[in-house]
């Protein structure tokens, strides 16, 4: 494969790169900029200089395989991250550009977690590589049965093919370039490969679609479980509170008494 700096710009549009070369095996990488020119009260995400320069690389020559780096989650539904659904017209947008150029495939992080995704294009299947992070997760701020339950089967994600991971992990992107050439996405724990899909780059987009989506197993089980701890919960909550109003009127009862005696 060759890889050459093709054009990169910094500046007040923020910062981006991109990386390409020439022949047979060529990969083109995108690195987008969503942080410095984001305005959550106009919902404007790239800024109209980032917008022209990326419509400018996606429509540039074609290469075997195309990568989008960007920091939000573009696919994702999930309701409590921070992602480009906030912004639906500059999404719609995004996945209109991507989805012109075939055999791209979107790399996304800032969730805490890792997960893979798919969306159906006119190009055929657009994949998502969602991992992070390597030294912080969910698990830091909420009891691990909590982030497993909420992850897996509360937040919504119409488009998962796999089960998130939600503990440590970083992602990785392998190009086997002999036979038919493929793409190998993972994401990796600590005890090895947690996610893994490959991606056939020689297949006829009008018959390729995106794998069946991850049906969640043992559903029931984790929602009776967490019934059944929110439910322990507030009954020692009452007994608590209980106990500390019979305290406090024991307490006021005896004061009176003695106020009585004294008396």
């Amino acid at each position: 494969a060759v890889v050459s700096t093709q054009s990169r710009g910094i500046g007040s549009s923020g910062i981006n790169a991109e990386y390409g070369g020439n022949g047979d095996r060529t990969i083109k990488l995108i690195l987008l900029d969503p942080r410095s020119q984001l305005n959550r009260e106009t919902e404007s995400v790239l800024g109209p200089d980032q917008w022209t320069w990326l419509d400018e690389e996606l429509r540039s020559d074609p290469t075997t395989f195309t990568i989008l780096g960007t920091g939000l989650p573009l696919l994702t539904e999930r309701t409590y991250l921070d992602k480009w659904l906030l912004y639906p017209l500059e999404r719609e947008r995004l996945l209109a550009m991507v989805s012109r150029r075939p055999n791209t495939v979107i790399i996304s992080g800032d969730s805490h977690f890792g997960e893979m995704q798919c969306a159906n294009s006119t190009l055929g299947p657009l994949f998502e590589l969602q991992s992070s992070g390597m030294t912080h997760n969910c698990l830091d701020l909420v009891p691990v049965m909590l982030c497993n339950y909420y992850i897996k089967y509360v937040s919504e994600c119409s488009g998962c093919i796999a089960e998130p991971f939600v503990n440590l992990n970083f992602g990785t992107i392998t190009v086997l370039w002999s036979g038919n050439p493929r793409v190998v996405l993972e994401v990796h724990g600590k005890d090895g490969v947690a996610i893994h899909y490959v991606v056939d780059l020689d297949l006829d987009p009008s018959l390729n679609h995106c794998p069946p989506k991850h049906e969640v197993a043992h559903q029931l089980v984790w929602q009776l479980t967490a019934i059944s701890l929110v439910t322990l919960v507030l009954i020692l909550l009452f007994y608590i509170l209980s106990y500390v109003v019979v305290s406090v009127f024991a307490r006021i009862v005896m004061l009176i008494r003695d106020k009585d005696h004294a008396e």
